[in-house]
């Protein structure tokens, strides 16, 4: 029987685990996230983090690269992993009979990962090449420019770094800088698939329990703050990139569900309001869409639009006045389609062992409550229709930060 409830575990060194059975998965998923990212960067070594990253899997005392990376192919391991701001994960897929093996050969790297100079210096060129192929990606290379510019130092940090930060990167650096900061109380572990919680929870501590407890916790959350701003960055183009971000509802707040329903309402299907009104009535932007962010120390929107340099002003406008709207006139017919269309989402990707992994993972980082799919799904059900105008005057569309890459600069009202 499926577990109602994901089960929680706290290893001796500190180590903390989030696992939920899933019968009849043919697979099982793992995260481990450390509580260290690019906020964690020296001023002068931004990009540490993902340099780190980008080396971990390169060699140990007792193995070269080659050498992991067939010993993760025996096993049949899926990898992925990514830097953020607040955390460094890695994750992995693999069949449940494989599992303990893969956790033994994650500790081992883990543990005593060597960091090779010549491996730092290849992972100091992907970071570079990938920062010159972000000037080429203006939908990503806009949303990094208002983060850093609504955010600041280091909550709006661009994971990747700096050419001239990067490029100062030394081996012996990164070293130091996974040795200071990997550690048993860094890092939490969530798990789902096709296994029971007991054997996922003795698996985990068989491969982590003998890691001795070291190293400090993870840092404060910092609160989050928009600035309320407007940026121009020229680029030559006929297109014209806008962004716009401001705080909203933080998980684990009463208005996090309303919160989520009122971006919905804006940009979760062809039928919300942004895709209707800036792009299917007045054909002013060819991408157009909303989306929320958690943070531990608060929730923000962020705002997309890409349009012609010649309707930039327009798409703004509209965009804004789009927002200010949801507070004043959402029907209950599009709360219902909202609802609809979340949980269309949970029940699909949610219902997956990487859905499972990544949204406990969240809810133990962020607010240290990862919850089941049914809470999930009542959180969404218990949202009334005057709860949505209530989020956004709680957590008001103003300050905020709007950042424009396009040929020319735009002036747009604020009178949001």
């Amino acid at each position: 029987m499926r577990s109602l409830e994901p089960q929680r575990h706290t290893l001796k060194n500190g180590i903390e685990v989030v696992a939920e059975s899933m019968p009849g998965a043919q697979s099982v998923v793992v995260a481990f996230r450390f509580g260290f990212g690019a906020r964690d960067d020296p001023a002068d070594r931004l990009g540490l983090a993902w340099v780190a990253e980008e080396t971990l899997l390169k060699g140990t005392p007792n193995r070269d690269a080659r050498s992991i990376y067939d010993a993760f192919d025996s096993l049949g391991v899926r990898r992925g992993s990514a830097t953020a701001v607040e955390f460094t994960e890695f994750q992995a897929q693999l069949l449940p009979r494989h599992f303990s093996k893969g956790l033994r050969l994650y500790a081992e790297v883990f543990c005593s990962a060597s960091f090779p100079d010549e491996q730092v210096e290849v992972a100091k060129t992907l970071a570079l090449e990938e920062l010159k192929r972000l000037e080429d990606n203006p939908t990503h290379q806009v949303m990094y420019m208002t983060y850093q510019a609504g955010l600041g130092d280091p909550m709006g940090r661009n994971p990747l770094g700096e050419a001239s930060t990067v490029t100062a990167i030394e081996p012996a650096e990164a070293r130091g800088f996974w040795r200071r900061s990997c550690g048993p109380r860094r890092l939490l572990i969530s798990v789902a698939g096709g296994l029971g919680t007991e054997e996922m929870f003795r698996a985990v501590d068989e491969a982590f329990g003998s890691w001795e407890a070291s190293g400090t916790p993870p840092r404060d959350p910092l609160p989050i703050s928009v600035a309320g701003r407007t940026v121009h960055h020229t680029k030559q183009s006929e297109q014209a990139h806008i962004c716009l971000l401001f705080r909203a509802a933080p998980r684990g707040h009463a208005l996090y569900y309303p919160t989520q329903l009122a971006v919905a309402v804006l940009s979760g299907s062809g039928s919300s309001r942004l895709f209707t009104e800036v792009r299917e009535k007045r054909g002013l932007a060819y991408s157009v869409s909303a989306s929320y962010r958690a943070r531990r120390g608060g929730g923000l929107i962020a705002l997309y639009a890409g349009t012609t340099a010649d309707r930039a002003d327009e798409t703004l406008s509209v965009c804004r006045r789009e927002v200010g709207r949801v507070a004043e006139d959402v029907t209950q017919a599009e709360l219902d389609r909202a609802k609809t269309v979340l949980k269309g989402q949970l029940f699909t990707t949610g219902d997956l062992p990487e859905g499972r992994v990544g949204s406990m993972m969240d809810g133990l980082f962020i607010d240290g409550r990862p919850r089941s799919i049914k809470q999930i799904a009542a959180g969404i059900d218990g949202v009334t229709l005057d709860r949505i105008p209530a989020s956004l005057e709680a957590f008001p569309p103003s300050p905020s930060t709007i950042v424009t890459l396009g040929p020319r600069a735009l002036k747009p009202s604020q009178d949001l």
